[in-house]
């Protein structure tokens, strides 16, 4: 391949400019000690520019690590939380498999700005997920698995207008399904409260633990109004915890004892 004459002239232009810069630099830090002095402090000033920007790249690049570790301390927490619950609520008996237990995952597509969002997540059958499993976080429920594959899962969204989750206000017991408010994103409404239930702003909603997918007494949101509906029942304004946008790794709930259950609901009906 032969190179054009223009090129190698640019080139060689270039190679004489950094020679004689090299050179200009070593007879201006010879030639007196105060240039010499300013030199290196230019030069200081060039070394912790890129020190800085090497920090701040190295500091992005272990964020991911970061995150992934939180979210693993997140679910062995979660999964203490319920197995001691549980041992509490069997007088102190020891279970040698609790009814929940939880598999991390990181979000790798989440959709926020339709009527039936979803999330896809960057675990499959191969990690122990399965379809009909809750999605959690600390503070919110995502959403229920629909379909799964080796190694990624479809989530159906809390921000689905087909979706609801059964939770209560406060610890008083009074439950009813949560939808979410597609008129905003960050608001659901929980109905079916009789209208004689003693409710207070700001108190917190959590999931009643009534429905297989999700695990009792989870916070979900905050009552930030309510009204009477048809003369018997409270409809109240939740303002949820979870910011969906912002949700990067989240917790899959396996129901050890759904199986069971589902098959005596079966027989009965």
């Amino acid at each position: 391949m032969r190179i054009p004459p223009s090129l190698l002239l640019g080139l060689g232009r270039f190679l004489l400019f950094i020679l004689l810069e090299a050179a200009c630099l070593y007879m201006v830090s010879n030639n007196g000690i105060v240039q010499r002095y300013r030199l290196i402090g230019r030069l200081r000033e060039v070394q912790g520019f890129f020190w800085e920007r090497y920090a701040a790249i190295d500091e992005y690049s272990s964020l991911k690590k970061t995150n992934l570790r939180l979210a693993d301390e997140n679910t062995l927490l979660m999964h203490r939380l319920y197995m001691q619950k549980e041992n509490l609520d069997t007088s102190h008996t020891y279970l040698a498999e609790p009814q929940f237990s939880f598999i991390t995952a990181k979000v790798i597509r989440n959709t926020v700005g339709s009527s039936h969002n979803y999330l896809i997540l960057d675990k499959g059958y191969k990690d122990g997920i399965t379809e009909d499993m809750g999605v959690i976080t600390p503070v919110g429920t995502i959403g229920i698995t629909m379909a799964v594959s080796e190694n990624y899962t479809y989530v159906l969204s809390f921000l689905n207008t087909n979706q609801q989750v059964s939770t209560k206000i406060g610890k008083t017991g009074i439950f009813g399904p949560l939808s979410w408010n597609p008129q905003s994103q960050g608001m659901a409404l929980l109905s079916e409260i009789p209208q004689h239930t003693q409710v207070n702003l700001k108190d917190t909603v959590y999931t009643s633990g009534f429905s297989s997918y999700y695990p009792p007494d989870i916070p979900v949101g905050t009552v930030e109004g309510f009204r009477v509906v048809n003369g018997i029942h409270l409809e109240i304004d939740v303002k949820l915890l979870q910011e969906f946008r912002g949700v990067s790794h989240v917790m899959v709930v396996r129901n050890n004892r759904k199986k069971e259950i589902d098959s005596l609901v079966k027989s009965v009906e």
